[in-house]
């Protein structure tokens, strides 16, 4: 326990090249969803006709703020929402606009975590990334 809690304070601290502010702290919730974790070659695979997919990392200060959100997200949301954990693997560029409309995972990347993308008929309909915008995005689908 120690030892993840250890961690869980070092990724923090190193989170995103941002240094976690005094003022905050950032209650550890544990994602427990398993069959709700995707890799990023499975991005357009899923079965449902509009889904969306919350890409993260552990180590990301912004993500950590946003956990508790994503989780009632997932729990509340009439489309399916899958995580993905971010590996150096995933593509990243600036202009994600370009990646709406497209429908193979060659064409598609993400501008750093966290990202939200909603896939809606095996292609990307909005591709949104920070803290605000991923927030931003959540509540206008929670009110839905």
């Amino acid at each position: 326990m120690a030892k993840k809690v250890f961690l869980s304070f070092l990724a923090l601290l190193t989170s995103c090249n941002e240094i976690v502010p005094k003022s905050e702290t950032i209650e550890e919730v544990t994602i427990e969803y398993p069959s709700s974790f995707v890799q990023w070659s499975e991005l357009f695979t899923q079965e449902s006709n509009s889904y969306f997919i919350y890409v993260f990392s552990y180590d990301c200060y912004y993500c950590n703020l946003l956990k508790k959100k994503v989780i009632c997200f997932h729990e509340t949301c009439k489309f399916p929402v899958y995580f993905c954990e971010y590996t150096k693997s995933i593509p990243i560029a600036h202009d994600i606009d370009n990646t709406i409309g497209k429908n193979k995972i060659d064409d598609v990347f993400i501008k750093g975590t966290p990202t939200l993308i909603l896939i809606s008929e095996k292609s990307i309909t909005f591709n949104v990334a920070g803290k605000e915008a991923v927030s931003d995005m959540i509540d206008l689908h929670l009110k839905m």
